[in-house]
């Protein structure tokens, strides 16, 4: 078996809801990271179109978010031989 295995349900729940507020304030933060980010680019680039409204999340905004609640996420660097 995996995961956390308790007896007592309302223990089970506790942590159940402090794990998706987590994932829900990260993902937050993420969008915010990502929405700030596309701004400046547009800002940069006034003949873009305004069309142009795809939000992409990448790694570096999800990393920032993540090193406001402590959590250090580096990409392993690739090496070719």
């Amino acid at each position: 078996k995996s995961g956390f295995q308790c007896p007592d349900v309302r223990l089970v729940r506790l942590i159940a809801i402090a794990a998706q507020k987590f994932i829900a304030d990260v993902a937050n933060d993420v969008l915010q990271h990502c929405k700030a980010r596309q701004l400046t680019a547009v800002k940069d680039k006034r003949d873009k179109q305004q069309k142009d409204k795809k939000l992409i999340l990448t790694m570096e905004d999800l990393s920032v978010a993540l090193r406001e609640y402590g959590v250090n996420l580096n990409r392993q660097e690739y090496f070719a031989e």
